[in-house]
C-alpha cells in the first residue's frame, strides 16, 4: 500500500491514530499502510512537542485524560507545571509555578482567581504539523472523494521536511461558513465523547479549511497552502482570534496576543 504522506509502498505494522491517543482517542485509526512506519515514527516527534508545549498541557489533564500507560497526565508550559487528578476526575488539576504574573484577580472571599496559561511555549510549528497530519489522515480515511479532489502536495512536502517554511493557523471559535464533519457515523460519535470534532469547509479551489476542536480549544488551518487571505476575515470578525506562528502577524498586520489586545 502507498503512504499518503511520502508516497512509498509499504507494509506498515504500526497503527496510525488519526487523533492522537494522548487526546483519549482509541478507535479512530487509519488503515494499515496508508501511513508508513517511517512517517508514523517521524510524526510522533512533532506530535509530542505539540502536546507538551501548548495549551493542550492544561486541557488534557482538565478533561481527565490518561496517558498511554494509564497514568494521570502531566506537563509543563512556560513556568507552570500541570498535573491531572489521580482518579482522572474532570476539572480537577494541580498546578505548580503559580505567581503574580500568571494568577490575577484573586478574591479572598471565594478563594478564586484567574490563571493565565500561554497558548504555546515554542510549539507553534509542531502544532501546525499535528493539525495537517490529522487533516489529511482523516480526509483520506473518511472523505475519500474530498481526498481525490484536491492536491495536497504542499502539505506532504511540509510534513516530510521537503519544505520547512512555517505554515500559518488560527485559534478561533468563529465560523465563516458551514463546516461539515470529516468522521462519519460511529467515528464521529466516539470522538464527540472525548470531546473532539474534526470538520472541513471548502471555501474555494485554493482554500480547504480544517477545523479541529478539542473541548474549549479550536484551531483552524488551510490544508492546501500557506495563503493568508482567508485569515483576514477571522481576525476582523473574532476579537479573540490569534494567528500563529507569531511572525505571520507582520505580514497580515493583525494583533496576536492578549496583552496587546488589552492595551
Amino acid at each position: 500500500m502507498q503512504c499518503i504522506f511520502c508516497g512509498q509502498e509499504n507494509a506498515a505494522v504500526s497503527i496510525e491514530h488519526i487523533v492522537s491517543e494522548s487526546f483519549g482517542n482509541k478507535e479512530y485509526v487509519a488503515k494499515k499502510g496508508s501511513v508508513c512506519d517511517k512517517c508514523n515514527n517521524s510524526f510522533s516527534k512533532f506530535e509530542g512537542v505539540a502536546l507538551s508545549n501548548s495549551i493542550f498541557v492544561m486541557e488534557r489533564p482538565r478533561l481527565g485524560v490518561s496517558t498511554k500507560k494509564g497514568k494521570n497526565t502531566k506537563g509543563k508550559i512556560d513556568k507552570l507545571e500541570i498535573e491531572g487528578h489521580e482518579d482522572f476526575k474532570r476539572n480537577h488539576i494541580s498546578a505548580k509555578g503559580i505567581n503574580d504574573e500568571n494568577f490575577t484577580e484573586f478574591d479572598p472571599a471565594t478563594q478564586t482567581g484567574k490563571l493565565f496559561v500561554k497558548a504555546f511555549d515554542k510549539g507553534e510549528v509542531a502544532c501546525s504539523k499535528l493539525l495537517l497530519k490529522m487533516a489529511l489522515s482523516s480526509i483520506y480515511t473518511s472523505q475519500r472523494k474530498l481526498y481525490k479532489k484536491y492536491n495536497f502536495s504542499e502539505l506532504t512536502a511540509f510534513l516530510t521536511n521537503e519544505n520547512q517554511r512555517d505554515w500559518p493557523f488560527l485559534t478561533s471559535s468563529y465560523k465563516n461558513g458551514e463546516f461539515k464533519s470529516i468522521p462519519r457515523f460511529n467515528d464521529k460519535y466516539e470522538l464527540k465523547r472525548l470531546p473532539c470534532t474534526l470538520q472541513y469547509f471548502e471555501v474555494d479551489k485554493d482554500t480547504l479549511l480544517f477545523r479541529f476542536t478539542y473541548s474549549a480549544i479550536t484551531m483552524i488551518i488551510n490544508v492546501l497552502n500557506r495563503n493568508l487571505d482567508w485569515i483576514k476575515e477571522y481576525l476582523s470578525k473574532d476579537s479573540l482570534a490569534i494567528l500563529y506562528p507569531d511572525h505571520y502577524q507582520r505580514k497580515i498586520g493583525g494583533i496576536n496576543t492578549y496583552a496587546e489586545r488589552e492595551e
